[in-house]
């Protein structure tokens, strides 16, 4: 008896959640292909701020926190083509592992609370109890998954981008292209130096995802229940769970990120 009341509540449960997109229905080619364009596009309109923050957090001699010479784009772009040809393929990266481990530990985990093995069978009911949990869970464990991994391609970006970023006039007039940077950190202190700090970026990114998308998740759960069932999401609806995750993410994440730029100079 209940067997058949755990296997109606997982049939009302699946049928409940139907409506969700899962990771295999989306279409990989535009995901892939206009959020690169999209994302590229923002990269660019962005640079010149993360240029002026890098250099104000690194620098200390403040004469040194603006440009002498040399035109805005000259000076405010510098390092953009770095970011933009390796942050593609980790954007990739990150957002394939984050969609497929979100979706296979949500369904594993919600199949294990509806049909718990024999020796946990008399805890069923405080297993499901715990179903509101597992979307937060799941974006949690996926987003901290999904940002680790792809810091094998961001920490070189940010090495040899923030070299560029905060140069003297003079030097970058001289060195100031990506490979000749990359051959002198190289040369200098071997292929690790590209890797400068990768452990605190670890550091970073791990909690910083694992809240990110744990509380995107949890509050996209919770809102859905206030939106029209005709559509997947609503307007007002994104605004808020937006707002949410970031106010909780960077209020962790800005600090640590701050160090992060210190050591990788």
């Amino acid at each position: 008896m209940s067997s058949l009341s755990s296997q109606n509540q997982q049939r009302a449960h699946d049928t409940a959640r139907s409506n969700e997109t899962t990771w295999s229905d989306i279409d990989k080619s535009r995901l892939y292909g206009i959020g690169s364009i999209m994302y590229s596009a923002l990269t660019v309109a962005l640079h010149p701020l993360t240029v002026a923050k890098i250099r104000r957090q690194v620098t200390t001699n403040n004469n040194q926190t603006t440009f002498n010479s040399g035109s805005f784009f000259q000076n405010y772009f510098r390092g953009l083509s770095v970011v933009v040809s390796l942050a593609i393929p980790a954007r990739i990266i990150y957002i394939s592992t984050l969609e497929f481990t979100r979706e296979l530990i949500d369904t594993n985990t919600r199949h294990f609370i509806f049909n718990p093995p024999p020796v946990m069978a008399a805890y069923e009911k405080q297993l499901q109890s715990l179903i509101p949990f597992v979307t937060p869970f799941s974006g949690g464990i996926a987003g901290g998954m999904a940002a680790v991994s792809s810091q094998v391609i961001i920490v070189p970006m940010d090495v040899i981008s923030q070299k560029l970023m905060v140069m003297e006039d003079s030097v970058y007039r001289q060195k100031g292209s990506a490979v000749n940077v990359m051959k002198s950190i190289i040369a200098r202190e071997g292929y690790g130096g590209l890797f400068r700090g990768f452990g605190l970026s670890l550091f970073t990114s791990l909690p910083a995802g694992t809240i990110w998308w744990a509380s995107y998740a949890g509050v996209k759960d919770q809102l859905n229940h206030y939106a029209d069932p005709n559509y997947p999401m609503e307007i007002p609806v994104i605004a808020r769970q937006g707002f949410v995750q970031v106010t909780s993410a960077l209020a962790l994440q800005s600090q640590l990120q701050f160090l992060h730029n210190l050591l990788t100079q």
